[in-house]
């Protein structure tokens, strides 16, 4: 490519960022019933939930039981079709961890501890990965990762937009996917939390799951988190459990 070509497409690539920055790139997110700005499209989304995808295999093993994975991805597939982002291509993993967690990637990534598994009924379970979704649908990972990456990540990632396919491009996504799954580690706002919950029982309501179940679920980890004696990583990465259980009994669809 050219030195003037190039050029080129950074400027452009540079007016759609400012564009974008400055409102002209709004979409409609039928998950918060908002006009968003959303930068990063849904191609270089899932590409960063790729990576982090072969990050955590390489970290933390999953848990290989066929009929434990059967029943994730049935329940799973139910979510993920009447979620609002029913075009992605779902992926479900269970990681062999006797810790009470679960948690979504950019993309439509969504992982499930062996140990809250083996906890939870299946309508509970419905409203965990409904949760999970929640967060994927209403792209708060995406949004909280465009917060914090600052201008000069931003424009490169528009430089790919703007066709630019180089070992540079991808070592930006690279970095942005570090950066994703750190930001995912630390755990989402309690506006957050509030909206996937919601989202959770509209999902597994949808499905044909029971939704007054959710509450049933946030309570059987808030007692085991009394009977271990110590606080389990769902909680630690989901706060607010008592504000949870309380605001989910104010919804009128329980």
């Amino acid at each position: 490519m050219s030195f003037l070509r190039r050029n080129i497409k950074h400027g452009i690539a540079a007016v759609m960022l400012m564009c974008a920055l400055c409102g002209c790139a709004t979409m409609y997110n039928p998950a918060t019933g908002r006009k968003e700005f959303i930068f990063i499209n849904d191609e270089t989304e899932i590409a960063m939930g790729r990576n982090v995808v072969r990050q955590i295999a390489k970290e933390k093993p999953l848990w290989r039981n066929s009929a434990a994975q059967s029943r994730v991805e049935s329940v799973g597939r139910r979510i993920a079709e009447v979620s609002d982002r029913s075009e992605l291509n779902y992926e479900f993993y269970i990681l062999d961890d006797k810790e009470l967690n679960a948690m979504a990637l950019p993309g439509g990534f969504v992982y499930i501890n062996r140990g809250l598994l083996t906890l939870v009924t299946d309508d509970e379970l419905a409203f965990i990965l409904g949760h999970e979704v929640g967060h994927v649908a209403a792209r708060h990972s995406v949004k909280k990762l465009q917060s914090a990456m600052g201008f000069q990540l931003l424009l490169t990632l528009a430089f790919s937009f703007a066709g630019e396919k180089n070992a540079q491009a991808a070592g930006n996504i690279a970095q942005a996917s570090d950066m994703a799954y750190n930001l995912i580690s630390l755990g989402y706002s309690r506006q957050d939390e509030y909206a996937a919950d919601t989202l959770g029982v509209k999902y597994a309501s949808l499905a044909g799951f029971n939704p007054k179940a959710a509450i049933a679920a946030l309570q059987k980890i808030k007692k085991a988190e009394s009977q271990s004696g110590k606080v389990p990583i769902y909680l630690r990465s989901h706060p607010y459990i008592d504000d949870r259980i309380k605001a989910l009994e104010k919804e009128k669809s329980l």
